[in-house]
C-alpha cells in the first residue's frame, strides 16, 4: 500500500498481541472492540488487504514516519536513519552532519541509559551553561552547533553540529536508544577516534561544571552528555513533512492549538518532537502531492483497550463521517508495541456493501520473530545465575586475600 495517501488517521495503542487475542472468544472480542468507529469498522470489513509493519530497531513512531516520508527506501543505513542528512545536497559529505540532543547518562543495574532532555526538567539557564560549557571543545574540534530553526539565537535542547571531518557512526535517536542496550556504546573504529577523544572530554568538562554539581544538590539528574545521532549518507524524501492534527475527546485541534492539559499521548509528542526538528530542513522539490499539499495525519488520543472510547465519537463526527461524505479516500495506521498495520478506505470499498462484519482479528499483533523461546530464558537466566556465583566468588577470594 502507498504511504502517500493525502489523510491518515494514525491511532496509538490499537493492536492487541496475537496471543492474547486468540484466546478471546467472538462475544469477548466484540465486546472488548465494541467502542470501534463507525468507519474503522467498515474499513475492517471491505479492505482489500492489511500490511502489518515491524518497526525493528526504531522507535514506532520514528519507523513509521521513515517509511512515510521515505516510501521508495532511498535512504541507505545500516541500523538507524540519517535524519540530519534528509534532503541535503547530494555534494555534502557523508557523517558530516549530527543532530546533537542534550541529555544525561545514567549507569543502570544493566547496563547505561540516555535520557534525553524531554525527560529532564531543565532551565533556559541550564541549557546556556550546557552550551558555553561544551562549545569550546566542539570548536577546537572544527564542529559548528546552529539552531534547529534559524542559524542565529540560543541553542535549545537539540541542535544541528555540522563538522569539517567525517566522523562514520550510526547511533540511535533520543527515541530510539530506549530500546538499545548501552553497555558498549561509544563507536570504537580507528576513524572516530578524534571524536571519541573530543566526546571523553566533553564528559569530563560536565562532570565537573558547577550547573551539574547545583542540578545533583537538587535531586535532578546531570546532563552530562551530548548525544550525536542522525549521521549518514544524503536522502531525499518522497513526500513533504505532513501536517498534524490532534484528535482528543474535546474536538479535533491542528499541532500548534492542541490542548495542553492533560498528558497527551507519547505518538502526538514524538511526533511534535519530529515536527519541531524536521519541518525546519530543506524539502524536496518533489516531496509533495500533485495537488501541492503534504499529507495530513490525525493523531487520535487512545490510551488503550479498557481505557475511555469517547475520543472515537469525536473521530467518527469530526473526521470520518465528513470524509465518507465526500467521498475521501484515507488510510489508517493502527499501532501496537512493535510495529504497526496499515489499512486503506477508498470509494471502491463504498461499493462492498455486503461486507459489514470486520474482522477483528487485524487487531491482532504478530509476535516479533526474534521473541526469545521459554528455554533462551531459562538459559540466560542461568547464566546470568553462574555469573553472580563467579563474581562473588572473586569478591570472596579478594577479601580473604585482603
Amino acid at each position: 500500500m502507498s504511504n502517500s495517501a493525502p489523510l491518515w488517521v494514525f491511532v496509538p495503542n490499537m493492536l492487541v498481541p496475537q496471543a492474547a487475542l486468540q484466546r478471546l472468544g467472538q462475544p469477548q472480542r466484540q465486546q472488548l472492540f465494541n467502542g470501534l468507529p463507525a468507519g474503522l469498522r467498515q474499513t475492517m470489513a471491505r479492505a482489500a488487504h492489511a500490511d502489518y509493519l515491524p518497526a525493528g530497531t526504531l522507535d514506532r513512531v520514528e519507523a513509521w514516519l521513515l517509511r512515510h516520508l521515505d516510501c521508495a527506501g532511498v535512504a541507505k543505513f545500516d541500523q538507524y536513519p540519517a535524519w540530519a542528512m534528509m534532503n541535503a545536497a547530494d555534494d555534502t559529505k557523508p557523517y558530516t552532519r549530527f543532530v546533537g540532543s542534550v541529555g544525561s547518562l545514567e549507569v543502570e543495574r544493566d547496563g547505561v541509559r540516555f535520557w534525553p532532555a524531554e525527560a529532564l526538567e531543565i532551565t533556559d539557564g541550564e541549557l546556556q551553561a550546557f552550551w558555553d560549557c561544551v562549545s569550546p571543545l566542539l570548536a577546537q574540534h572544527d564542529w559548528q552547533a546552529r539552531q534547529i530553526a534559524s542559524t542565529e539565537g540560543a541553542l535549545g535542547a537539540h541542535a544541528m553540529l555540522t563538522g569539517g571531518s567525517p566522523v562514520p557512526m550510526e547511533q540511535a535517536s533520543p527515541w530510539s536508544v530506549q530500546t538499545v542496550r548501552l553497555t558498549d556504546y561509544l563507536p570504537m573504529s580507528e576513524d572516530c577516534a578524534t571524536w571519541r577523544r573530543m566526546w571523553l572530554n566533553m564528559q569530563v568538562e560536565l562532570h565537573n561544571a558547577p550547573f551539574n554539581a547545583a542540578r545533583e544538590q537538587q535531586g535532578k539528574k546531570p546532563l552530562n552528555a551530548l548525544w550525536f545521532w542522525g549521521g549518514g549518507y544524503p536522502w531525499q524524501t518522497s513526500v513533504g513533512f505532513p501536517n498534524i492534527k490532534r484528535v482528543t475527546a474535546d474536538g479535533v485541534h491542528n499541532m500548534a492549538e492542541a490542548p495542553t492539559h492533560g498528558e497527551a499521548d507519547e505518538a502526538f509528542v514524538r511526533l511534535s518532537f519530529w515536527n519541531s526538528l524536521l519541518n525546519h530542513l530543506p524539502q524536496a522539490e518533489n516531496a509533495l502531492h500533485s495537488d501541492g499539499k503534504p499529507s495530513t495525519v490525525y493523531v487520535v488520543d487512545f490510551a488503550g483497550w479498557g481505557s475511555s472510547t469517547t475520543v472515537f465519537d469525536v473521530l467518527e463526527q469530526e473526521v470520518l463521517h465528513p470524509m465518507r461524505m465526500a467521498g475521501l479516500a484515507h488510510a489508517w495506521s493502527l499501532l501496537g508495541q512493535d510495529g504497526w498495520l496499515n489499512l486503506s478506505s477508498n470509494w471502491i470499498n463504498r461499493f462492498k456493501f455486503w461486507k459489514n462484519s470486520p474482522n477483528l482479528e487485524l487487531l491482532g499483533e504478530p509476535e516479533p520473530a526474534d521473541l526469545p523461546s521459554e528455554e533462551d530464558l531459562q538459559a540466560a537466566w542461568a547464566q546470568g545465575q553462574a555469573d553472580q556465583d563467579r563474581i562473588s566468588a572473586e569478591w570472596n577470594t579478594s577479601g580473604e586475600r585482603r
